[in-house]
């Protein structure tokens, strides 16, 4: 995939924003966090801010491994951090919104997907 510097510019702006604010789709919040607790990838007595943080530690790590997951002509920039000695995701829209955040239990498997395409590291793309 080409990524022309509109887009590149657009993608760094949308992980620089979510990076300074956590903002979910609306209503979205806690059904994520309902679905982590359910799933286990979070304890039962997690909070969405705990969940937020540990978002924000991946997005913040300039050792995370950023990735464009793309759907059809969409685009969503994608980081993946290790997180208190676990692998995280962390999807979000060009708009800087969450889509989703969770420990993938196969990372390597999951990101073997031909929609995810890999850009590099936070640290060597300058982000």
């Amino acid at each position: 995939m080409i990524i022309d510097e509109g887009k590149r510019i657009a993608i760094f702006q949308a992980i620089k924003r979510v990076r300074k604010e956590i903002i979910w789709k609306p209503g979205k919040a806690n059904s994520h966090l309902a679905k982590r607790i359910c799933l286990g990838h979070l304890s039962d007595e997690a909070t969405l801010e705990q969940y937020n943080a540990i978002a924000t530690s991946v997005v913040s790590s300039t050792d995370a491994n950023v990735y464009l997951y793309v759907y059809r002509e969409t685009i969503y920039p994608t980081l993946i951090a290790n997180v208190e000695n676990k692998i995280w995701l962390v999807m979000i829209g060009l708009d800087g919104v969450l889509e989703t955040a969770f420990p993938p239990n196969d990372p390597e498997n999951y990101l073997a997907n031909s929609a995810f395409v890999y850009l590099g590291l936070v640290k060597e793309l300058e982000i």
